[in-house]
């Protein structure tokens, strides 16, 4: 697969969504923690498990001080809300301004099972490592008509290992990735099927939170093996970074939800490290002590394709949806 010449970025048509990220003033009260609680968590996606001392899967280590608990209900790291490649089940209905005359959307469809957490048994999630498995399936597909094609796909599995101490988080994600075109868009679009490939990859992001609702991050993923036409070590390298603010809970829905914002950046070496933003806007609803939440959401997305096939392809849309973590 070959790729046009290097353009210059498109118009940053949303970087004035920027303005709407709205900041919590102060956390509301709650009640009072036992002392020999855990602290709540630094980040207002995540909740302190405190097993029960012998509950099934904990295993309590250093004379109680900390605990091993086999397949934790969250991971210690939260999603990264507005990365169209973190591995949720989303979907999302648009009209792309590089083919407006017909209707597409990404079917998501990817999971987040932790492994084992060592955790500190005074500070919970607050001091804690946790290993798991991790993968999805990325499509887009196009509605041509009364017919629906799949575009393309990529799969994606792999082994993130996350750590937390307090405020700061930070994850390692090792995984292979497999792009494939479908082969009736390739017909309709005239496009050769001729640059499926397989890679392996490796992220590390950082996060850090500024408050309970306010996140920042930044991160670097690096192609190890894979992609024999990128020509330079350079080319393989992706820098991402990015901002999410969140309102405190909604009192009239027993607190369960909120309003977040979110903005992500990235730069990748073979596209020139022209920018790519994806801003979100919506609706965060979440159960306590779990992976599970539901986002409604205004999707903003501006720059390359993030799809393993088409990434010298400009993509700039505004979509409906809904995303799902389980």
């Amino acid at each position: 697969m070959s790729g046009p010449p290097r353009a210059r970025p498109m118009g940053r048509f949303f970087y004035a969504g920027i303005l709407l990220f709205f900041f919590a003033l102060s956390p509301l009260k709650g009640t009072l923690l036992a002392l020999a609680a855990p602290p709540p968590a630094a980040n207002v996606t995540l909740d302190q498990d405190n097993p029960a001392p012998g509950a099934p899967g904990v295993i309590s280590l250093q004379d109680g001080d900390s605990r091993l608990i086999f397949f934790p209900s969250q991971d210690i790291f939260t999603p990264l809300l507005a990365d169209p490649r973190e591995p949720l089940t989303t979907i999302e209905f648009f009209a792309a301004s590089n083919h407006p005359s017909y209707l597409q959307f990404n079917g998501n469809l990817a999971a987040n099972v932790g492994i084992a957490r060592w955790e500190s048994t005074s500070e919970g999630v607050d001091k804690a490592l946790q290993i798991g498995v991790m993968g999805g399936d990325f499509s887009r597909f196009g509605i041509f008509g009364a017919n629906t094609y799949l575009i393309d796909s990529d799969f994606i599995v792999g082994v993130p290992i996350t750590a937390r101490i307090g405020r700061f988080s930070q994850r390692l994600f090792f995984y292979h990735e497999s792009s494939h075109t479908g082969y009736n868009y390739t017909t309709i679009e005239n496009v050769d099927k001729d640059s499926d490939f397989g890679q392996e990859i490796l992220q590390e992001v950082s996060s850090w939170d500024l408050t309970p609702y306010v996140r920042l991050y930044g991160g670097v993923s690096y192609r190890v093996i894979g992609l024999a036409y990128y020509p330079t070590p350079q080319d393989s390298l992706i820098l991402q970074g990015g901002i999410e603010a969140y309102t405190p809970t909604f009192g009239f829905l027993d607190h369960l939800g909120r309003g977040y914002t979110s903005l992500y950046l990235e730069s990748r070496g073979i596209n020139g490290y022209t920018p790519i933003e994806d801003f979100q806007l919506g609706l965060f609803f979440h159960r306590p002590g779990s992976y599970f939440d539901i986002r409604p959401m205004i999707d903003l997305y501006n720059g390359y394709s993030y799809l393993g096939d088409l990434l010298f392809t400009k993509d700039q849309y505004m979509a409906l949806g809904v995303s799902f973590d389980f």
